[in-house]
């Protein structure tokens, strides 16, 4: 064999192998039992800037999938520069079961939003098959509607962990 032809032989080799690695890069690999898989992230924040600030009260899920126990924040009292976020302690794997995240925000009567004001609720979780990036599992807002009613958000993400 000359030697063009060798070299074209193993530039050849050499791409396909390549494409063969980045092929299986890319795929979503199963999770592995027993591994770290996810994290769940509640997060509210409000477009009120200080020095004003946001009352709320704040119910999540907590615990681990086998036994899930309550949490909660009454009398928050944040606003723009200062969100509150909870990120669970511990990771989870896949083969912890299933989990329902839940978070409730509810106006606090004594010190109602005004006009203009929001709060943002959201449940995130984050997954080793994306790099931990944060995916907003489910949003929902507070604001001010100008009826006298106490308004609350009531969020229950779905089944984790997805498939």
């Amino acid at each position: 064999m000359n030697a063009p032809r060798k070299t074209a032989t193993a530039v050849i080799l050499t791409g396909l192998i390549c494409l063969l690695a980045l092929a299986t890069l890319s795929c979503n690999i199963a999770a592995v039992p027993g591994r770290f898989t996810y994290i769940v992230k509640y997060e509210v924040t409000t477009n009120v800037v200080a020095p004003e600030s946001v009352r709320i009260d704040i119910d999540y899920t907590d615990g681990t999938p086998a036994v899930p126990t309550p949490g909660s924040e009454p009398d928050l009292v944040f606003d723009a520069d200062t969100p509150w976020t909870f990120e669970f302690a511990t990771s989870f794997s896949y083969d912890e079961g299933y989990f329902y995240p839940t978070l409730n925000v509810v106006e606090d009567a004594a010190d109602p939003l005004l006009s203009g004001e929001t709060v943002t609720a959201k449940i995130i979780w984050k997954d080793y098959r994306v790099d931990f990036q944060e995916q907003v599992l489910v949003l929902d807002y507070l604001y001010n509607d100008g009826s006298i009613v106490i308004d609350t958000v009531s969020l229950t993400g779905p089944e984790l962990p997805r498939p």
